[in-house]
């Protein structure tokens, strides 16, 4: 390991760490926190005279939008966005004219 590869290192590193905690805080402190106050919201919808369905919670509504926003830009790359998603129909159009055989 030479002396100029410590940085790039400290800084995979890092976001390894952040991602660790952002995993830990979405996956066990937030989720507890939305199923609590799911089981309140329909614990207190069922003792109301009133007969309407409780606005139920995520864990991601626990997190800070400013954590959310800067593990975003880290991982920016990594994270698939619903819009980048491929589009497979005209690629098996595609084939299909060229005669290929698959399991569409």
């Amino acid at each position: 390991m030479y002396r100029s590869e410590i940085p790039g290192i400290v800084k995979a590193l890092s976001k390894r760490k952040l991602a660790e905690r952002y995993r830990d805080m979405r996956e066990n402190w937030a989720f507890l926190a939305s199923v609590a106050t799911n089981g309140f919201l329909g614990l207190a919808a069922s003792m109301s005279g009133k007969r309407r369905k409780p606005k139920l919670t995520s864990p991601d509504d626990f997190i800070s939008k400013d954590f959310k926003r800067l593990m975003e830009q880290m991982f920016r790359d990594n994270w698939a966005r619903p819009g980048k998603q491929t589009d497979w129909a005209p690629l098996i159009q595609d084939a299909k004219e060229k005669g290929l055989r698959g399991p569409w």
